[in-house]
């Protein structure tokens, strides 16, 4: 189920533009908690981050509860890339969902809150053309998959994953997170990359730890009493 928890649906994209999203899903898997909205956005003053009716929290909980139950998830979101920047708070999202964490310990539930598709970060192996690959070798941001992958094995590398980009004998390592559609073909969004291109994979694997957490990326979870 698709928890939409913008103050506005007057945007720009058309896909998520006021109904859109909505009706395309349908109501059994959308709800929009304007509730749980930016309040700034509408006020355009105040604090950086008031939630409209923070506990409205409960109610994203309890619809957690009861989605769990049917074996279902919950996606919430809203407009912003990233949750943090350089570890700070840049989402309206963290804050959420820091509300709807503290709301789960009153209750003793035990829940976890990641950044989508969550999963452990792992390691993956792709085999590039030479062009493509010296495009990523000076840092490109983006590995093209083409357009037409399966999405069952490509949609969901977790956040922070290591991708070994292969070219004959050469080979080198991006922290990566799920596939993205860019320019009419499906993409592996690069997250961090080390420009040396001799830099081994144990600094690459340490980096995923901090960028993680750098972007609010990491799993949050309650803690039972």
């Amino acid at each position: 189920m698709f928890v939409d928890i913008r103050i506005s649906r007057a945007v720009r994209a058309v896909g998520f533009k006021e109904a859109a999203f909505e009706k395309l899903i349908g109501d059994d898997r959308y709800r929009w908690m304007k509730s749980l909205g930016n309040k700034r956005i509408v006020t355009k003053s105040g604090p950086k981050i008031p939630i409209t009716e923070p506990k409205a929290a409960n109610d994203l909980l309890d619809l957690a509860i009861a989605a769990a139950k049917d074996k279902r998830r919950i996606i919430f979101f809203c407009s912003c890339a990233w949750p943090r920047c350089d570890g700070k708070v840049a989402c309206h999202r963290t804050t959420v969902a820091t509300l709807v964490l503290a709301a789960a310990r009153r209750r003793d539930v035990p829940i976890e809150i990641v950044e989508w598709p969550g999963g452990k970060p792992g390691r993956i192996s792709i085999d590039l053309q030479p062009p493509m690959f010296h495009k990523v070798l000076k840092g490109r941001m983006t590995i093209p998959l083409g357009c037409a992958i399966s999405l069952r094995d490509w949609g969901g590398p977790p956040w922070g994953t290591i991708c070994t980009l292969y070219c004959g004998n050469e080979n080198i390592h991006r922290i990566i997170g799920p596939v993205i559609w860019q320019k009419d073909e499906w993409c592996l969004p690069v997250l961090y990359l080390f420009y040396d291109p001799d830099v081994g994979l144990s600094a690459y694997e340490k980096e995923s730890v901090r960028s993680l957490r750098s972007h609010g990326l990491s799993p949050r979870e309650s803690v039972a009493k």
